[in-house]
């Protein structure tokens, strides 16, 4: 007797996008919570994503408070919308992101200071494993943050994205977790330099080329360890990001240019403390 035929399993995005909206939630709620870049939930809900990692579906779920059998659909929505299943059973027509034409891009740029010191006095083994442990986590946070990894050199990155608000906030993102690496194995040091500009740029097959790229080049070479560093032609474009504030570092020549070009800090900005208002005595 053959067996029934059976009902088709809905994508990870459309389940997504349905327990999303039935809770009331937002696609900013739900991406914080994923600690995912809206624009990655929204392609998802789209259908031009495959389904994240395992970690930020457990989140998901739990955001969503989904009964047992909600999430074991959802879980199995996703299992099947994963890189492998994808390819196993969609080898010809996998979702694929579009490529990044020329466009009003930023570009990032960061490089391990002392990197070349690092290798003389410890070797090419520790200097190994420093420029393996500086890609994971270049490539985690870039991933977080929908940018796409352009180019890894040992301990240089080049890295460009959509949108210069996400650029800013991975790049400090990334600070935090090159801080955090050191703390946790200081025998691996990642002391890390940043430069990040806007602009357009060509595409071409091994990268793109533009001035923009250049001056992020240029403002990578000039950051110290720790530092993030941008042009005011950013801050123009992203003035006002949560969490994010600018420090004026001087009007600066930069090699290869003949207009100096005025150049901006990346910190944290403060978090304000709101005190409650003391009540009136009775």
């Amino acid at each position: 007797m053959p067996n029934p035929p059976s009902l088709p399993t809905p994508s990870f995005g459309a389940l997504l996008r349905q327990y999303r909206l039935s809770r009331g939630l937002s696609v900013e709620q739900v991406a914080e919570a994923a600690q995912l870049a809206p624009s990655v939930i929204r392609t998802m809900e789209g259908g031009q994503r495959i389904a994240p990692p395992h970690a930020s579906i457990e989140k998901l779920a739990e955001l969503l408070q989904l009964s047992k059998n909600e999430r074991l659909m959802f879980t199995l929505a996703a299992t099947m919308d994963s890189p492998i299943m994808s390819a196993w059973l969609q080898p010809s027509t996998a979702p694929k992101l579009p490529p990044l034409t020329a466009a009003i891009l930023a570009f990032l740029i960061a490089d391990v200071r002392g990197y070349t010191h690092f290798t003389q006095d410890q070797g090419d083994a520790a200097a190994a494993r420093l420029t393996t442990k500086f890609a994971d986590l270049t490539r985690s946070v870039v991933e977080r943050w929908d940018g796409r990894l352009v180019e890894l050199r040992g301990d240089e990155a080049l890295v460009v994205f959509g949108s210069a608000r996400q650029a800013l906030q991975a790049a400090l993102e990334m600070q935090d977790r090159f801080v955090e690496a050191t703390n946790a194995d200081p025998d691996l040091p990642l002391a890390v330099g940043i430069g990040i500009d806007v602009g357009e740029a060509v595409a071409l097959e091994e990268g793109y080329r533009g001035a923009a790229l250049n001056r992020a080049a240029r403002l990578c070479s000039m950051a110290g360890a720790g530092d993030v560093l941008v042009t005011t032609g950013l801050a123009y474009v992203a003035p006002k990001v949560d969490g994010i504030d600018y420090l004026g570092r001087g009007r600066v020549s930069l090699k290869g240019f003949t207009e100096p070009v005025d150049v901006l800090a990346v910190t944290p900005a403060p978090i304000l403390m709101i005190e409650a208002p003391e009540r009136e005595s009775q």
